[in-house]
């Protein structure tokens, strides 16, 4: 605030021109206070004990910061926040980095830990404890104050992390295990579209309710109807053969068959009994054997870079995908319609995932997707800070397409890990690609301290790394049409005898793609017509 200019004219911080936009008062040299200037005390001319027009400026020359008693918040879009309530401004500005990536580590922690439960105590029962510990830590976050309170919400935070990844892991494999194989690639992608739409409810919820702590119960509180989950879906089956509880499993696929009105696949249930007898009889002879483990993708050259090359493509889409979903909100514009349109952006890259994954292969998708995420990046960074209507324009267009890039990113690297390496070390590799994941979504947060020291360096440096990880991903072998291996040898040798380009594309139909029989995807391109003409 400038006490001399304020006390004469009695102005807002912002004032309403004839076209309703917000301008800064005529005391005012420019038109706009920038990053660096927020938090110092203006040189201010007078004329007549009266400020001149356009005679407050900041001088670098003397640098004087101001109290926190003389800022003027900004309430035209959000009525109460919580970086006033814990007065996180000027000097300690830089921690509301430092506490939002408390979020990421919380995921981090979360993926391992109901990993774990989920795999000893079921899918059910994992995708309960997330909702509950989502729910209670994200509402209790609302009623921290005091000298401790952020301390406290930091650890909210952290908790609601664990129970957001552990909802989102557990419902991603409660899904895919409940579908055969036809649709294990529809549905770990559809699966995603629903995460979507809570976003945009989020930020419905956000437009309507401008005061921090309400909408934070608002957004929590009601997660924990989701508990009645537990009556309405059924354990997993897989899970429950794994588990050895098969009478269990049996009741529930007798139950879908009736339900469905199709056969009871019994001869199924004795297939499995005869297994699970076999396995009992030579467990104490596997005992013995040496295990394969994740270090033992790393002690062949070859599958090395592979693994170094796809945990760097999950730094890059994780660290895309928060980076522009956080930036999103400080583009130029209204902050609610950036937010929207950076949510919705995502589902025709999903749908596009889904249609095409089948056809053009997942090497190519990959590389052309991650490219196009970081050249938009790099574009729209440079654009930042442009007070032209169209550079503003181009900017959020720009900020679109990245995003578009690094959603349909992220549903490719999931289906490409699990088919690129083996069955013996397949779970440990994605769990290292996702512990890597987390630290790009941090890196995402903490490269926003940099803006400071130039504007467009966050999304600038997400572009390059983006980018530079379509390049890294031509070096791919191609999975599509190949065997899912067991053994490293069998991953090892992937795609070596496959003839596809990087460019070839299989006309599949959608009635073939979506039909109850099992699609055959060639490995040398040709779809599946052709292949008939040719044998008769």
């Amino acid at each position: 605030r400038v006490h001399p200019c304020d006390k004469q004219s009695g102005a807002e911080y912002y004032g309403k021109t004839a076209n309703e936009s917000m301008e800064l008062p005529a005391w005012y040299r420019n038109n706009t206070i920038g990053i660096n200037d927020r938090c110092r005390v203006p040189i201010v001319k007078e004329k007549g004990g009266v400020c001149e027009e356009g005679g407050t400026f900041f001088s670098y020359d003397d640098v004087v910061s101001c109290d926190i008693d003389d800022l003027v918040i900004d309430r035209s879009i959000m009525r109460n926040t919580l970086i006033e309530e814990f007065q996180l401004l000027c000097g300690r500005s830089g921690q509301r980095t430092v506490y939002n990536a408390i979020y990421m580590v919380g995921m981090m922690c979360g993926s391992y830990v109901f990993g774990w439960v989920s795999d000893s105590y079921g899918r059910i029962k994992a995708l309960l404890l997330a909702v509950v510990t989502l729910s209670l830590s994200g509402t209790l976050g609302a009623f921290c104050s005091g000298l401790m309170g952020l301390h406290v919400y930091a650890f909210m935070r952290f908790l609601t992390g664990m129970g957001g990844i552990g909802c989102v892991m557990s419902s991603f494999v409660l899904a895919i295990e409940h579908v055969g194989c036809k649709y294990t690639m529809v549905i770990g992608i559809a699966i995603v579209i629903p995460f979507t739409l809570g976003e945009a409810l989020l930020g419905l919820e956000a437009y309507f309710i401008r005061d921090w702590k309400t909408l934070q119960i608002v957004a929590h509180l009601p997660l924990l109807l989701l508990v009645g989950v537990y009556w309405v879906v059924p354990e997993s089956v897989r899970w429950l053969i794994g588990a050895g509880r098969v009478e269990e499993a049996k009741d529930i696929i007798e139950k879908a068959a009736r339900v469905n009105e199709r056969d009871n696949p019994a001869h199924l249930f004795k297939a499995t009994m005869i297994a699970s007898s076999g396995l009992e009889n030579t467990a104490h002879s596997e005992s013995n054997e040496v295990k394969t483990t994740i270090l033992d993708l790393f002690r062949i050259t070859k599958m090395a870079l592979r693994a170094f090359n796809m945990c760097f493509q999950w730094f890059s889409v994780t660290m895309c995908y928060y980076g522009l979903s956080f930036a999103s909100t400080s583009l130029s514009g209204d902050v609610f319609s950036n937010f929207f349109l950076s949510i919705f952006i995502e589902i025709p890259s999903y749908i596009f995932c889904i249609l095409v994954m089948d056809s053009w292969g997942r090497r190519p998708i990959l590389s052309f997707c991650q490219a196009m995420s970081g050249i938009a990046c790099i574009f729209c960074g440079l654009l930042q800070g442009q007070t032209d209507p169209g550079l503003q324009g181009l900017q959020v267009f720009l900020s679109l397409i990245g995003k578009f890039g690094a959603s349909a990113s992220f549903a490719i690297v999931y289906v490409y890990t699990a088919e690129m390496f083996p069955t013996v070390i397949r779970n440990q590799a994605v769990g290292t690609c996702s512990l890597v994941a987390r630290i790009g979504g941090i890196t995402s947060l903490l490269l926003d301290l940099l803006k400071v020291y130039w504007l467009p360096a966050p999304v600038f440096i997400m572009g390059v790394v983006a980018t530079t990880a379509g390049a890294l991903a031509v070096f791919f072998p191609e999975t599509l049409g190949e065997k899912l291996p067991e053994t490293m040898d069998e991953a090892f040798r992937i795609g070596e005898n496959s003839n596809r380009g990087f460019c070839t594309f299989t006309c599949t139909s959608v009635k073939e793609m979506f039909s109850e029989e099992l699609k055959t995807v060639p490995r040398d391109g040709f779809n599946n017509q052709a292949m008939d003409v040719e044998k008769e």
